[in-house]
């Protein structure tokens, strides 16, 4: 069981470090950098939690663990949205041509 658990932690972070490879941020910008860590920890931990959460849905059997899990499940996804949008929405809302990189 432990060897799977280390397995799916290493898969995640090689995923990680791909969607980090693939951010391009100006060296300039140092707050892009900060927002770019966050946005991959933010990711890693938000896959970890609904991982969980999705496990705890499937296998149990108590009706408040499991509102306990999709309230979980709802966090992590909402979490993961304004995580991904925040830049869109700055660049849209300011009027800029480039926010880190998008």
């Amino acid at each position: 069981m432990k060897r799977k658990i280390l397995l799916a932690a290493a898969g995640l972070l090689a995923l990680a470090g791909l969607v980090a490879a693939d951010l391009v941020i100006p060296v300039d910008q140092p707050i892009c950098r900060l927002y770019g860590i966050i946005q991959v920890l933010g990711t890693i931990a938000g896959v970890l939690i609904a991982a969980y959460g999705g496990f705890v849905l499937a296998s149990s059997n108590d009706i408040a663990e499991r509102n306990t899990a999709k309230g979980l499940l709802g966090g992590v996804v909402i979490g993961l949205i304004i995580i991904w949008v925040a830049p869109l929405l700055v660049k849209n809302l300011v009027g800029a041509t480039d926010v880190c990189g998008w």
